[in-house]
């Protein structure tokens, strides 16, 4: 008796080294920190553009907190940034970690039970990601009641559009891009319609491609940006999202960024990444090998989510499809989301095969003479 006693408050004890999830019990009744102490593989940040703010709109907030308790992972850092294209500036308004538990600590949970001291963590699980929501919630609402004005004051014409720095805001931003250790996913409510002396989304499309990490400094890497809302209050808003995408496509590959999402809707997949590798890429075209990187992302079921390739002296892309490891043996059979190495394909297909630590297969078109050898050696840190 006295040994299973003991037993049960040492389990209890081996618990507090996990997230609490129940929060109530050590403080007064807000989101747990101790969430963050989970090893999240990708941490997300949500940009809201200020201008954009209309009165009595606010359907697309149910949009992202719905869309985050769909796709966020155990532990993964949620921020809420405001974006104020008017000056090119940013303010961090919130910061909170996904309340939720690993398979791996559920089954660490179950071990210890039943408890003594503390209330079993899986239970406090609900009501700890209702605060997370009710706190994104406030976040987004301080945004939207500080810039928010009528319909007729938001909306305009492509010949009577307000200056819009929508890149120098991203950009100045840029310090949480290059300090993450892991994968960034950005998603954007705005309009994306950049207006300024860095480039217009409603002008033609300038014949000599701007190289905006050279120009602003800026890189924006291992990162995926998600953009909705896009073009929703120009006129002529269609042709305004076609050509926001071209620009933005652009921009953020010349800055080491990949486009997963773009349009008026929100487009962001509900996979939850739980497995993470980082690859040192070598193609080889004739007598010429080109160095790359690739960062891979996958689900439980091995679906790829937010991932990217891209080489040297070529652009970056998104990747999807599915990666697989079985008893070290690895296989990726999957697409690029843009072209890489050639002109007149949306999108080419890539295949590697063997231990996880070094693959090697193809990129190019199928069906085609364009298939490129592809070597793939595993980082040390992933």
């Amino acid at each position: 008796m006295r040994k299973r006693i003991f037993r049960q408050l040492l389990g209890t004890l081996l618990i507090f080294s996990l997230p609490t999830a129940n929060a109530q019990l050590f403080s007064s009744g807000g989101l747990d920190q101790s969430f963050c102490k989970t090893k999240a593989v990708r941490q997300t940040v949500v940009y809201i553009d200020d201008m954009v703010m209309v009165d009595g709109r606010t359907d697309w907030v149910k949009k992202l907190i719905d869309k985050l308790k769909a796709s966020l992972s155990p532990g993964e850092r949620t921020t809420v940034v405001r974006l104020s294209p008017e000056d090119g500036h940013s303010t961090e308004i919130w910061s909170g970690c996904w309340p939720a538990f690993t398979p791996e600590q559920k089954v660490e949970i179950a071990k210890h039970a039943p408890y003594i001291i503390q209330k079993n963590p899986l239970d406090g699980v609900a009501e700890q990601q209702g605060f997370f929501a009710r706190d994104f919630d406030a976040a987004v609402s301080k945004i939207y009641f500080e810039s928010k004005r009528s319909l007729s004051e938001v909306a305009y014409t492509p010949n009577k559009a307000p200056k819009k720095e929508v890149m120098r805001a991203i950009a100045s931003d840029e310090g949480r891009f290059s300090n993450s250790p892991v994968t960034l996913r950005a998603v954007i409510y705005s309009d994306m319609v950049e207006n300024s002396d860095l480039g217009s989304v409603l002008q033609p499309t300038p014949q000599t491609p701007i190289n905006y990490a050279e120009k602003l400094g800026t890189h924006l890497r291992k990162s995926v940006f998600y953009a909705f809302g896009v073009g929703v209050d120009v006129n002529e808003g269609q042709s305004v999202q076609e050509a926001a995408k071209l620009y933005w496509t652009h921009a953020l590959q010349s800055m080491s960024a990949s486009v997963g999402g773009f349009g008026a809707d929100l487009n962001v997949p509900n996979g939850v990444p739980t497995k993470s590798w980082l690859y040192s890429l070598t193609l080889k075209e004739g007598d010429q090998e080109l160095d790359g990187k690739a960062s891979i992302l996958t689900d439980a079921d091995g679906n790829i989510v937010d991932s990217w390739l891209g080489f040297s002296r070529l652009d970056i892309s998104g990747l999807k499809g599915t990666f697989h490891c079985d008893e070290d043996v690895c296989r990726l059979d999957g697409a690029t989301t843009g072209r890489l190495i050639t002109s007149d394909s949306d999108t080419e297909a890539v295949t590697l095969r063997g231990k996880s630590d070094q693959l090697t297969g193809q990129i190019g078109v199928k069906g085609t003479k364009i298939m490129l050898p592809l070597t793939a050696t595993r980082q040390n840190n992933q």
